[in-house]
């Protein structure tokens, strides 16, 4: 690991995210970058407009926020426990995502620390949060943190798996982590149907484990119409320390469900949940 990422708004969570991120970072001797976009609405305006040539650093209030980002950055790299480690930072006038995007590609980010708060109700149906679509989409592993964590100390993971092969796509990086805490995984399959079983879906899931050579890993099958629910209430019901789950991109009724169900643990569990895109 090189670079961690830190997408910064100095809500509670992206300062959580932070902290997080600075345990991982010093065991790790990789450094932080902190990125904070500023949205400028007046941007939109003139895409949708059709007028040309805006200078955000023409609006005052644009100009004045700006310094105002920057003392609170500086105040984040310059704080006395980040002293152990380089951290630098970067504001950006922009869109949120394409930001965030675009960074993780210029600055080759290994790791992302995501703070979020979730989204719920329309807003997650129609929009999703701003985390959601990074771990989507994102070329390397996502660590979502809603709340305060010691993230060193996390024993347990729950590695939440629909079996397919595309998985193998992200079991390297699932193994790292393991190896990195030292943490038993605990592999969950959540199904729905009635044209199988527990007992046939365990084999599946034994063989999956045999199959990519897991090691210090238990399983777990449990049917349940409600698989983001369950997969969040087993790890509560072990006390997991953190989720690992496999994110999609929306193609084809197989992946539009993943991908709802990823969607729903990122904006509601309330543990640190590590994703991964498989494309």
């Amino acid at each position: 690991m090189k670079r961690i990422l830190v997408p910064i708004d100095f809500s509670d969570e992206s300062l959580n995210a932070l902290n997080a991120a600075h345990s991982l970072a010093v065991d790790t001797d990789s450094d932080i970058l902190l990125l904070h976009v500023v949205e400028d609405p007046n941007i939109q305006t003139m895409k949708i407009s059709g007028e040309a040539h805006y200078d955000p650093m023409d609006n005052l209030y644009v100009k004045l926020l700006l310094d105002k980002t920057k003392e609170r950055m500086e105040a984040l790299v310059n704080d006395p426990k980040m002293s152990d480690l380089t951290i630098s930072y970067k504001i950006e006038i922009g869109n949120p995502f394409s930001s965030i995007a675009e960074n993780i590609a210029s600055h080759e980010a290994s790791l992302i620390f995501m703070g979020s708060n979730g989204a719920s109700g329309l807003a997650e149906i129609l929009v999703g949060s701003v985390a959601d679509k990074i771990v989507r989409h994102a070329t390397c592993p996502v660590i979502v943190v809603k709340e305060k964590c010691e993230i060193n100390n996390i024993k347990d993971i729950v590695y939440a798996t629909d079996l397919n092969d595309d998985h193998g796509q992200i079991i390297e990086d699932l193994k790292e982590l393991q190896s990195h805490f030292g943490a038993k995984l605990h592999l969950l399959k959540v199904f729905d149907s009635i044209w199988t079983t527990v007992p046939e879906v365990k084999k599946r899931a034994d063989e999956f484990v045999d199959y990519f050579g897991l090691t210090d890993c238990t399983v777990a099958v449990k049917m349940s119409p409600d698989l983001a629910g369950t997969i969040m209430e087993y790890a509560a019901d072990i006390d997991a320390g953190m989720i690992a789950i496999g994110t999609h991109d929306r193609h084809g009724l197989l992946h539009l469900l993943a991908s709802h169900v990823s969607k729903s643990v990122v904006n509601h569990a309330h543990r640190p949940i590590w994703t991964k895109a498989i494309r």
